[in-house]
């Protein structure tokens, strides 16, 4: 499985990719930095960092300077080379966005039902993902761009062993999508 990485400028009349290396961050300030002088001083950015079937990560650079970010499963983070930037967030549970409990009953038992008769159906050997998974950091990361927190929650959830899937449906909504698209 392979990495994925680009960072992306709002200059106003859209995104453009920058030819930033965001391997090349040491933390989550060498990265933010690299966003900003990249981006201008009142420029907008987006890092986004995905693990081939396993996790993505986005890091928004806000045009007043606010740092949101959004980690779509921590215990892969936290096994991963990108660690040491999301150090400060790997602890950071979904405590705000909690779904009450009358509309999580029997999702997990439905859910647990569909793979196991996947696997047992076809003989295919399935990738391995953690339904359990927990995100962490800002779900509202772009709730002012269209992408509310709720959505993005369902997103993680309903496509967990398909990040790139959910970070193209933010993509499309705030308006990166055919940018990140073009550097894949």
């Amino acid at each position: 499985m392979s990495y994925f990485t680009e960072i992306l400028a709002d200059s106003g009349d859209g995104f453009r990719a920058l030819d930033v290396d965001v391997r090349d961050a040491n933390d989550l300030d060498d990265l933010v930095d690299m966003m900003r002088s990249a981006a201008g001083d009142d420029g907008e950015a987006v890092a986004v960092i995905e693990h081939e079937d396993e996790w993505f990560g986005l890091v928004r650079l806000c045009s007043n300077n606010e740092v949101k970010i959004f980690l779509s499963d921590l215990a892969a983070v936290e096994a991963s080379p990108f660690a040491e930037i999301f150090a400060d967030f790997l602890d950071s549970r979904p405590d705000a966005y909690d779904a009450e409990p009358e509309e999580d009953f029997g999702a997990e038992d439905d859910e647990g039902t569909i793979a196991e008769d996947d696997d047992d159906d076809e003989g295919v050997e399935m990738l391995e993902f953690d339904a359990d998974a927990e995100w962490g950091g800002d779900a509202d990361i772009y709730s002012d761009r269209g992408v509310p927190a709720a959505t993005l929650i369902d997103q993680v959830e309903s496509y967990r062993s398909d990040p790139a899937r959910v970070v193209a449906h933010v993509g499309e909504t705030v308006g990166f999508a055919d940018q990140l698209e073009a550097a894949r």
